[in-house]
């Protein structure tokens, strides 16, 4: 992703009047004469020149008569000269505010775009501007609707957190999804499911097929510098679900547990609450976990298989067959249920192909 807005230095604007002057000078005709043969006022002409005023639609029409050069050459000097005009404001109008904002972000926006921002501090919030599709920086929380907050750490950065969120929703954008049905979702959860047995470097592209026929937009971004996110379902601006995943700690069993626990935020309707409070969100959360844990390993079978505290090789990889997951999903829910020394995590297998 290039993004080749620079600053504009002031004496590289030149205003169109120079280029009239210019035009006077090669035809050796005088401004007097220009403005009888343009019938505007000597006035007129003379503070276009010097730059007071520009050229108007009426007057490029008039040169055109004049000298020969088509209306739409002097318009688009015209154009040009605003815009580049108005980028030179803009660099004036530049906050300390947004300058710390995109020091924060410079991380992050680098690491998941594979691109190099300026150091001009300056010239990289014009940058970062355009690449987060945002007028000023400052305004980021103001978007920041994703149901993260409370979960927030020290070294954590909404900002940061932001930048994730809408990078992730800008590569979705080009994922073609199906009307969202939830009945269609739940028919293929068995099915999403058992994608956990495809060879690692498939399993993006297979959850993403299907889950867009359900109508859920999906990705898997690597996590970035304060934002260490495991996962988040939210509504795009367009108004769509996406579920986007990291596999931050590289554990199967967290990737697929997370992938669950953001399937019950769809299938619950919790992507639809904008801003929770702390409490409904806990609960939301709550719910999640259940969810996905039951799901994965089925909860009767679960407690028969700890009462019998025999969690050999056989043992964990037979149980796991009966429950359809593959052995990683149970070491991991033995380990964090406490059954497990976590010293054992040799038995977790790990993704690695998102580097």
């Amino acid at each position: 992703m290039a993004l080749k807005q620079q600053l504009i230095s002031p004496e590289l604007l030149i205003h169109p009047g120079v280029t009239l002057q210019e035009y006077l000078e090669e035809f050796n005709m005088t401004q007097v004469e220009l403005a009888k043969r343009t019938s505007f006022t000597e006035k007129h002409v003379s503070t276009v020149i010097n730059g007071s005023k520009k050229i108007s639609a009426e007057f490029a029409l008039k040169l055109e008569y004049a000298l020969g050069v088509p209306a739409y050459f002097w318009q688009n000097l015209q154009r040009n000269y605003d815009l580049e005009e108005a980028m030179l404001e803009e660099t004036h109008n530049i906050t300390k505010e947004e300058i710390n904002i995109s020091k924060d972000i410079k991380k992050i926006y680098e690491d998941i775009t594979n691109t190099k921002l300026s150091n001009n501090e300056k010239e990289q919030v014009l940058q970062l501007r355009r690449g987060l599709e945002i007028a000023d920086l400052t305004k980021i929380n103001e978007l920041n609707h994703a149901n993260y907050r409370y979960q927030f750490q020290e070294n954590m950065s909404e900002n940061a957190m932001y930048t994730w969120r809408f990078l992730c929703e800008k590569d979705v954008r080009n994922q073609k999804l199906e009307e969202f049905d939830i009945d269609i979702l739940k028919s293929n959860l068995q099915r999403i499911k058992h994608l956990m047995h495809v060879y690692p470097e498939e399993v993006e592209n297979e959850l993403r097929k299907v889950l867009n026929k359900c109508g859920i937009g999906f990705i898997i971004k690597k996590h970035g510098d304060k934002a260490p996110i495991n996962g988040l379902t939210t509504k795009t601006r367009d108004n769509k679900i996406m579920i986007a995943l990291t596999i931050r700690n590289k554990f199967v069993d967290i990737f697929w547990f997370t992938l669950f626990h953001e399937l019950a935020h769809v299938i619950y309707g919790d992507y639809k609450h904008r801003n929770p409070s702390k409490e409904d969100n806990d609960r939301y959360e709550a719910r999640a976990n259940t969810f996905a844990a039951n799901f994965l390993i089925d909860n009767e079978k679960y407690q028969e298989f700890i009462e019998k505290n025999n969690f050999t090789k056989e043992s964990v990889e037979h149980f796991a067959s009966i429950n359809g997951v593959i052995p990683s999903i149970v070491y991991g829910r033995l380990m964090k249920d406490g059954h497990m020394n976590w010293n054992k995590s040799y038995n977790r297998l790990r993704y690695d192909w998102l580097k």
